[in-house]
């Protein structure tokens, strides 16, 4: 897939699976009228878009009709929570009334949705998360309160990995909605808070059925399980109110509007369809190759840490197996990921939506640096071959 080159940044970009682009090519050549036109290749590609929207529900257990196609991950985050927020305050309640959580490790684009909307007067509280990784349950279960009006907990973190306790959560926030109440509004019922969940780096390896999660709303990502960029999707539960962030001809059952396009859809409903199939076979697959990894690294120098700390008994069971992110002391790690990269070895330090930023945040919340750490993130081409060859190049890099 990548010739001599070894790609280690899975978590960043997936590379398009060739059946997702056979897929897609099937839509690309024909099916190319509009899906909302009443003429005959409209009504075929109505029926495409449908079909894709059924595959996406399948894959997470929801009906067709809570799926609203958007263009990524960026976009489903916002629809869920400006969405959320803007719903009430369409019903005239001022955004000081508001609150809204999150936890202090979400990808930028939840955080930046937070950001804007507390500009905005909405109060905002970020959750903590130990030094494992895992949001603190505790914390966040005392900071609800009847004007909160959204939590969002991503499934997996994108840096390091840790999987967060969904179910959990979403058992604590149902059990508010019953100490609550009515609320503070004199519209609102039990749907407070609603419940978003960032699943785009859960996709590959998690069990997303939304009936076991708990969850209201549900992020997707198409560059993370190997579809098309551009294209991705939010499960919107029934009766969540949710307000449009997008305006014009009312697509996606008002929810997003703008031409759907189908290529890509179909190609993302084919990716979701490839990652169902294979999630059990590649979730060990990948696992062993991140344990051979560390315990190669390992090797190279004791004082080698994976961040957060796996335990003695090599226990990752709120890890997810494509993400290792490691510190190795006293080295530079944009210098090093360069030394790497001109070996022909692809990887990171930390999030690319984190480019502008000097320090890693999510590692910071866990008392690690990012100025020696490293993210190495594997997938569905990665082999052991590829792996004993970075492990080696390292090696040479640390030895000098």
């Amino acid at each position: 897939m990548f010739d001599r080159r070894v790609y280690l940044d899975y978590a960043s970009l997936t590379p398009m699976d060739p059946r997702v682009i056979r897929e897609m090519k099937r839509f690309s050549g024909r099916g190319y009228a509009n899906p909302s036109s009443w003429y005959k290749e409209g009504v075929a590609a109505k029926n495409a878009l449908d079909e894709g929207r059924k595959k996406a529900a399948s894959f997470i257990h929801a009906h067709p009709d809570e799926i609203v196609f958007t263009s990524g991950g960026t976009e489903s985050n916002n629809l869920a929570i400006i969405g959320a927020v803007e719903a009430l305050h369409e019903k005239g309640v001022g955004y000081s009334k508001m609150h809204i959580m999150t936890s202090i490790i979400e990808h930028s684009s939840v955080r930046e949705c937070a950001n804007y909307l507390n500009g905005k007067g909405v109060m905002v509280d970020a959750i903590p998360v130990g030094k494992d990784g895992i949001v603190d349950l505790d914390v966040l279960k005392k900071k609800i309160r009847p004007e909160t009006v959204m939590i969002s907990v991503m499934a997996v973190n994108n840096e390091i990995g840790t999987i967060q306790p969904i179910r959990e959560i979403a058992k604590a926030v149902r059990q508010a909605r019953a100490c609550i109440g009515a609320g503070p509004f004199d519209f609102q019922d039990s749907k407070y808070p609603i419940f978003h969940t960032d699943a785009s780096q859960a996709a590959l390896y998690e069990d997303l059925n939304i009936e076991r999660l708990g969850v209201d709303l549900l992020t997707l990502d198409g560059t993370k399980i190997y579809g098309p960029r551009g294209v991705g999707a939010l499960f919107i539960k029934r009766d969540t109110p949710i307000s449009s962030v997008i305006h014009g001809g009312g697509q996606e059952s008002g929810m997003r509007s703008g031409t759907e396009n189908i290529p890509a859809i179909m190609g993302f409903a084919k990716a979701l369809e490839i990652a169902g199939t294979e999630r059990y076979s590649e979730t060990i697959r990948i696992r062993g190759l991140k344990d051979h990894f560390y315990e190669g690294l390992k090797e190279i120098r004791k004082d080698i840490e994976a961040n957060p700390r796996i335990s003695p008994d090599g226990s990752e069971t709120r890890q997810s197996p494509h993400i290792l992110n490691i510190s190795i002391p006293d080295i530079d790690g944009e210098f090093f990921v360069m030394q790497l990269d001109a070996k022909g070895i692809a990887c990171s330090t930390k999030s690319s939506c984190l480019r502008d930023e000097d320090e890693s945040y999510v590692l910071k919340s866990i008392g690690a640096d990012s100025k020696d750490s490293l993210r190495l993130s594997f997938g569905r081409w990665t082999k052991k071959g590829q792996i004993k060859r970075a492990i080696k190049v390292i090696g040479a890099i640390l030895s000098k």
